[in-house]
């Protein structure tokens, strides 16, 4: 099939969506599909000439963005995408996340154009976004639009039924490449909680320092972990001045972000992976930490619950303390850890590219069946 993968962001701007939109598309391009990937994000000098794509070809729309946000800024960018539709001529339109404007006018032109679409919500959608999101719906009805709606976990899906009022929408879960994220588990000579993430709020980074002096009193010295800090952003700055508030700064490592293969080998040397995000959609890092062979401890709330089976691969907890409870637990029995640490690779398979990408193809062909449903109804007399 000729897929055109359609969201405002992409790289070179870094985060969780650009990285799966990468990847998702360099795996239907091995899988035999071709796969356009659709954006306004401009290329950076490292990104000028997209020689490792493998096969996937990305339109950067020489569009007006917003300053704040880089997303689609005025309605003339209707026009150009439209054009680029009309010269592709896709099979299926897939369009990414609801805060990206470009995906909704991407799922309203492969509607108006009668082409098959799938909108795949990547994001949390409870709180205020979620109502606005309902408020939208019932001014514009979009959710009633023939896209077929998926979200990336079970509890995103949900939210994407609720925002609609649509009793279907699909899991579509987030891919990985098993193979490139096993290794071989070493044993660090002290303990070691390693997390990976973007520092912002929502991610509470923060969380994890105020753990490390709690987790510690709860240890003997000897089994007393550092906690790795993997990542950058916004909220860096907080989590160096707590640290040093709270007297740990030589217990924790920041090493800002790694290339995959030096995050593996941090992973590798890792007794515990820990999320302390409270609305996680999905979690590719958790998938990561799983593929690695590192039991995961993370709040049991959002798309984790997808990943993780708790008292299997790791631990799920309900608050701050149950997280620093479950992290003092697999640090002390090396036993339970180890037993976690085999479960991870039974679990990894339904998450591996060769499933998901079987689950994306099982979801074109059913837009493509209901688009050509729909028109046989509309033809008839």
């Amino acid at each position: 099939m000729k897929v055109a993968i359609v969201s405002d962001w992409y790289l070179p701007r870094i985060g969780g969506l650009e990285l799966h939109l990468r990847d998702l598309g360099r795996e239907l391009s091995r899988h035999g599909h071709e796969t356009h990937i659709i954006c306004v994000t401009p290329a950076g000098a490292e990104a000028a000439s997209e020689s490792d794509l493998q096969g996937v070809r990305v339109h950067r729309l020489p569009i007006a963005r917003t300053p704040r946000f880089d997303t689609i800024a005025t309605p003339a960018g209707i026009a150009t995408l439209d054009a680029l539709l009309a010269e592709l001529k896709p099979d299926v339109v897939h369009t990414h996340n609801a805060f990206s404007p470009l995906a909704h006018v991407g799922a309203f032109l492969a509607k108006r154009r009668g082409l098959p679409s799938l909108f795949t919500e990547c994001s949390v959608l409870r709180g205020p976004v979620g109502r606005g999101l309902r408020l939208g719906h019932s001014l514009l009805g979009w959710g009633n639009w023939p896209t077929l709606l998926s979200g990336v976990s079970e509890f995103v899906a949900e939210d994407v039924r609720r925002a609609t009022g649509r009793s279907e929408a699909f899991v579509l879960h987030n891919g990985i490449d098993a193979s490139r994220w096993a290794c071989s588990r070493r044993e660090p000579d002290r303990p070691r909680v390693t997390t990976t993430m973007r520092f912002t709020k929502r991610k509470r980074p923060t969380d994890l320092v105020r753990m490390l002096p709690r987790v510690h009193a709860a240890l003997p010295p000897d089994l007393r972990p550092v906690f790795t800090l993997i990542g950058d952003g916004p909220e860096m700055v907080n989590v160096r001045a707590l640290a040093k508030k709270l007297d740990v700064e030589k217990w924790i490592e920041l090493p800002g972000f790694q290339p995959r293969e030096k995050v593996r080998d941090i992973l590798a040397e890792s007794s515990v992976f820990c999320l302390p995000t409270r609305k996680e959609a999905m979690s590719i890092a958790s998938l990561e930490a799983l593929a690695a062979g590192c039991p995961v401890v993370a709040m049991g709330l959002g798309g984790i619950t997808d990943v993780v089976e708790s008292g299997r691969e790791g631990l799920l907890a309900s608050n701050l303390d149950e997280l620093c409870d479950h992290v003092v637990e697999l640090i002390s029995n090396h036993d339970r850890r180890r037993t976690m640490a085999a479960a991870t690779r039974d679990r990894i398979g339904r998450f591996a590219w060769p499933a998901i990408i079987a689950r994306h193809e099982e979801l074109f062909r059913l837009a493509a069946e209901r688009v050509g449903k729909n028109s046989q109804v509309a033809d008839d007399p």
